[in-house]
């Protein structure tokens, strides 16, 4: 396994990215949304601090079949 991880997705709202963080998983793909604690805080901030959801680069393209991106 690819120890690398990538970008998948940025998001504007921290519901959308744990809707979608939590698809990914329950089809055994790990993932980490960035900023999370930050958007949790200052909801309005995602001009200047994006929500970005990262995956192995190996799982890249078994997310964007379960994830229309």
């Amino acid at each position: 396994m690819n120890d690398s991880w990538t970008i998948f997705k940025t998001y504007s709202s921290l519901e959308t990215a744990e809707i979608d963080k939590g698809l990914l998983e329950a089809n055994g793909i790990p993932c980490v949304i960035n900023n999370a604690t930050i958007a949790s805080v200052y909801p309005m901030t995602d001009t200047w601090t994006p929500l970005q959801m990262l995956i192995p680069a190996d799982k890249l393209d078994e997310a964007r079949e379960l994830i229309k991106a």
